[in-house]
């Protein structure tokens, strides 16, 4: 015989799904954070043909403003989530991350191996589009892991 009856069970179970909801609502992130992530994705790709003093300041420059991106983010969700996490984001952000990688990579090839001028600002144009497209898959894949279709 279980110790608690079936009523609270499913209450339980109601109260885990409403939860579930509430953090899927929570850690929805404001309109400007992935877009702002997804401008400085590309910036960080375009500006590999420019000279290195250039690239330099730049990549100091990302990492301050993605520093402060998630603390901004901290302050208005009240969490962080780690995208690596157990479960279908996992996945999304592997998938990603490789793909991203890719495409930074190609473009530097492009431009400082095979001397194709314009490259890495195309390479950025496309690295912007797909970090707000991974942005919106990983947010769906995060709130199908907690039952939140």
């Amino acid at each position: 015989m279980s110790p608690i009856s079936e009523a609270e069970g499913l209450e339980a179970l109601n109260q885990i799904a409403a939860a579930n909801r509430e953090m899927a609502d929570r850690v929805k992130g404001p309109g400007w954070y992935s877009w702002s992530l997804s401008l400085m994705m590309g910036g960080l790709a375009a500006v590999q043909e420019f000279p290195l003093p250039v690239i330099f300041g730049y990549e100091v420059f990302f990492f301050v403003a993605l520093f402060f991106l998630v603390r901004a983010y901290r302050r208005t969700t009240g969490v962080w989530i780690p995208g690596y996490r157990a479960g279908r984001t996992r996945w999304v952000a592997i998938g990603g991350a490789l793909v991203l990688a890719a495409v930074m990579m190609g473009g530097v090839y492009l431009y400082w191996e095979m001397g194709i001028h314009g490259a890495c600002i195309a390479g950025g144009v496309i690295l912007a589009a797909l970090t707000r497209v991974h942005c919106y898959l990983w947010a769906k894949a995060y709130r199908r892991d907690l039952g939140v279709a």
